[in-house]
């Protein structure tokens, strides 16, 4: 075999593949993503950096990279996210450097992300992929949906203790993040009953993804 060809084998080996995971509320994003962790090996979760204080049984480093409020606005003010929201009083953000630590190591990264996070980082993401510097070498977006908005609902409506006005403001804000695919490279139905199928196809993604030449 040529050298090239070689180099290029030996390169899909090394390279870690970056899983973005997302999707309206009662995909199922959680459910796939603990299935994919623990069917492979070479697959991490992105730990990501929240300001709230560490609950029982959390570990730091493992659960989140945990920092007080002062110290994440520094982290702001240093670009030093990839992306980043305040959500019920307390920032939440995945920082640059742990996701290049974590592709570093040679390891699949699974990012499960909410959708209004994936447009603010997906422009991010490619530009990282883009610097040969930069240990982000491949990237893949999949948004994970119900099959339709009643399955959509009816999950919700089983799942909830919320009243009825909070209920209706999250319906309608899933139902927008339904149609929001288009920020994605792949699609997958999780249908009710056909969760493997499921697992299986975000496999098939992961293999695939490896497998692309890179130029």
């Amino acid at each position: 075999m040529s050298s090239l060809f070689n180099t290029e084998i030996e390169a899909q080996k090394k390279r870690g593949v970056l899983i973005i995971l997302t999707g309206p509320t009662a995909a199922g994003k959680d459910t796939i993503m603990k299935a994919l962790l623990q069917k492979r090996a070479n697959l991490i979760r992105m730990v990501t950096t929240n300001s709230r204080p560490v609950r029982e049984g959390e570990v730091e480093g493992t659960d989140y990279h945990f920092v007080d409020r002062e110290e994440f606005e520094k982290l702001i003010s240093e670009d030093a996210f990839v992306e980043w929201v305040e959500y019920l009083g307390h920032y939440k953000g995945g920082q640059k450097k742990h996701l290049e630590e974590a592709l570093a190591s040679g390891k699949d990264v699974i990012w499960r992300i909410d959708v209004r996070g994936v447009k603010n980082i997906r422009t991010k993401i490619e530009e990282m992929v883009e610097d040969p510097e930069s240990s982000v070498q491949s990237a893949v977006f999949i948004f994970l949906a119900p099959p339709n908005l009643e399955t959509l609902e009816r999950r919700m409506r089983s799942r909830g203790t919320e009243n009825e006005q909070v209920w209706a403001q999250g319906l309608n804000l899933a139902k927008w993040e339904f149609e929001q695919f288009d920020d994605c490279d792949y699609l997958i139905i999780n249908e009710d009953d056909k969760l493997e199928e499921a697992i299986k196809a975000a496999e098939s993604i992961i293999e695939a993804t490896h497998r692309l030449i890179l130029t």
